[in-house]
Order: C-alpha cells, then structure tokens, then sequence
C-alpha cells in the first residue's frame, strides 16, 4: 500500500502543529461489519462513513498519547467484526493484508515521517494485533529497540509464551519503565470472555502496575473518561474503580459497583461497548488518567535515561 497518500492516514501532524520530540504510531480498533459478511471481509480505504468512524475512534481513544506525541495513524484494510466468529485458519488467511498496511505504514513513517526521534507504539483491539505481530517480527532489531519508549498493546491477548518465543517482547514493570509493553482486558467478575483473549494470558494492571492479584482501591484511580448519553457527551469521573488481575483468565477485573453502573447504560450503550458483558470498547476509558499520566512519566524517563548514558 502507498503510504505516500495522505488520504491513507487519519491523521498525521499538521505545518501548524506544535512539534514534539516524541511520536506516537497509532492503530485503532475493529470499526468495520460489512453487511453481506461473506462477500467481504476487509474494510475498503475509500468509503468515508468507515474513514470517518475510524478517525473518530482515533481521536478518541489517541488524544492521551496526542497531548505528549506527534500523532501517525494509518487507516488500513482490517478485518470486519465476522473475524470474532470466523474459523481460526481462515482468520490467520485474512490477517495478512491488514497486517501489511500496517507493516507499509510502519515503515513508511519510519522512512519519512520520525527523522530518528523516539516513538510510541499504540493500539486497541484489532490495532494492538496487528502492532503485536510487527514487534514481533521486527523489533529484534536493535535501532527499533532503542527508540521505542514503549508499547501500549491493550485490548489484545499476550501469553507467557509470546514472551519466551520472543525474549526482545518485554512487560511493563512500573508506570516509567522504558521499551515495554503495557497490555490487558477488562471484564467484570464472572461474565463469558471473548474470544481474542487467549489461554494462558497475561496482563498489567495499569492502577498498581503489577501482574498478579493484588487488588489496587479506586483511589488509585486517577480518572476514567465516560460518556453519559442525553447528559453530558464526555467527563472525568476520578476513583471510579479499582481493579485486580483474574490470574486464572489473564484479565483485569473492575469493582463490582462500578460493572453495575455501566450495566445500567441505555440499551444501545451496552450493545456497542459492553457486548456480551465485555467491557473491551472501555479498556482505555476506564483507566485514561493512569494511562496517560504513565505516557508522560516513561517519556520523561526515556530522555533522562538517555541524558545519564551519554555523560
């Protein structure tokens, strides 16, 4: 794909916007469903109801990781949401073309756009699958390895053995730690997983930055960013719930009060973000100051870091 296209990109930085030393390489989630699903699988790079969608959820879920980086977000020929109930060889089948796009449009930033700043690589879903795949195909190379501040790889599956197979694969430690992955999938307590979340997973919590148990309070919680509809489009809600690690399913749970007040969302809302009793289309969401507080803190400690090697 020709990423030389600036109709390929949902967004790249603008002559009038403020340079940052920093960039971000954003992939945003599954927005596609084709009506006839059989027919066509791959979301199309002209029609501009999916580009308009797609930049939105950009917008949306990228502005935490804009606030502090220079935003790069490609769109690209993804799988339509059949995917979650297609058979598991034809699925692999059909990831390799939107695996390309991403890998061109990788590349093709790299070669054009960052002029050897350090980046971030970001994603949700669908997204964090596809930048998965290219780190672990091509971050073995230790140029990449030196200039990724970090990997915000949420709302997609990583196991115990993504990280023996692929020992460069690294996972967050501390909300400042540099060139790691942050990664999990919120769920309330005892509702059916979807079917992207893999055995033998792992996660981090990103109130307390650990991997096991232990239960981090709302107070922790620096802010989640909601919506209520026929009220108010976007709030800051702070402490609006702790979470802990099911080690047992490799998912982030969140409190049980909390889990009922979303539950308590008009019809549609549920529908669209809470599928199944998931909480996946609020896996940023729930957690956005933490989040965004953590991308400030590891670009900070990525130049310190680097200010500290060059004495």
């Amino acid at each position: 794909m020709d990423y030389s296209r600036k109709s390929l990109w949902a967004f790249l930085p603008g002559k009038k916007d403020e340079a940052k030393p920093v960039d971000v390489f954003f992939v945003y989630p599954t927005i596609y469903a084709h009506p006839f699903r059989k027919k066509r699988h791959h979301m199309g790079m002209v029609n501009p109801i999916y580009k308009g969608i797609a930049k939105g959820m950009c917008a949306w879920q990228g502005q935490l990781f804009a606030r502090h980086c220079n935003f790069y977000a490609p769109y690209y020929r993804q799988l339509g949401m059949e995917s979650f109930k297609m058979p598991l060889d034809e699925v692999m089948r059909a990831e390799r073309k939107p695996y390309g796009d991403v890998y061109d449009a990788f590349h093709y930033y790299l070669e054009h756009h960052n002029n050897g700043r350090p980046f971030i690589l970001a994603g949700h879903s669908q997204g964090s699958a596809m930048l998965l795949q290219l780190m672990r195909k091509e971050f073995t190379d230790p140029a990449l390895q030196e200039k990724l501040i970090a990997a915000y790889l949420i709302g997609f599956s990583l196991t115990r053995r993504d990280f023996k197979r692929y020992p460069h694969l690294r996972l967050a430690q501390s909300d400042k730690d540099i060139g790691t992955i942050v990664s999990y999938n919120t769920t309330a307590a005892n509702v059916p997983l979807m079917r992207f979340i893999r055995p033998d997973s792992v996660c981090v919590n990103p109130l307390n930055w650990r991997h096991d148990a232990v239960y981090a309070g709302k107070e922790y919680n620096e802010g989640a960013v909601l919506f209520d509809f026929g009220k108010r489009f976007r709030f800051e809600a702070p402490h609006y719930t702790g979470a802990y690690i099911d080690e047992g399913r490799g998912v982030l749970v969140i409190d049980d009060d909390a889990a009922y007040q979303l539950y308590k969302a008009k019809w549609f809302f549920k529908k669209f973000l809470m599928n199944r009793g998931s909480l996946h289309m609020l896996d940023i969401a729930l957690f956005y100051k933490n989040l965004e507080s953590s991308v400030k803190g590891r670009i900070e400690n990525y130049f310190e870091h680097n200010k500290k090697a060059s004495l």
